[in-house]
């Protein structure tokens, strides 16, 4: 119950600064939608991660492909450089915008 309240709030404020995207001038947001975040040293993900990544390539719903640390922090980054990132950014769009500070 707890996940469903929060997902539908988390949904209404990214609609909020999706429209305040829509208003030129007002706020650019991005936001960043990652799945599972992880680096080397997380020992403890690093066994799940290919499940993660075979579950987004077959499409099972609900599961993206896992994000490193250093690509989510160079999307950001990036996201802040770059005028013309906005809206949600998910694993696709991450990989590629984080290519732009490395």
């Amino acid at each position: 119950a707890w996940l469903n309240k929060y997902l539908v709030a988390k949904r209404a404020v990214e609609q909020r600064l999706k429209d305040s995207n829509d208003k030129k001038g007002v706020i650019r947001s991005a936001i960043y939608r990652p799945s599972l975040i992880w680096d080397w040293t997380k020992f403890d993900v690093l066994p799940v991660i290919p499940v993660f990544n075979l579950a987004s390539a077959i499409g099972i719903p609900f599961v993206d492909k896992t994000v490193r640390v250093e690509t989510l922090a160079d999307a950001i980054v990036a996201g802040i450089e770059g005028d013309d990132i906005s809206g949600v950014q998910r694993f696709g769009e991450m990989e590629d915008i984080s290519k732009r500070v490395r």
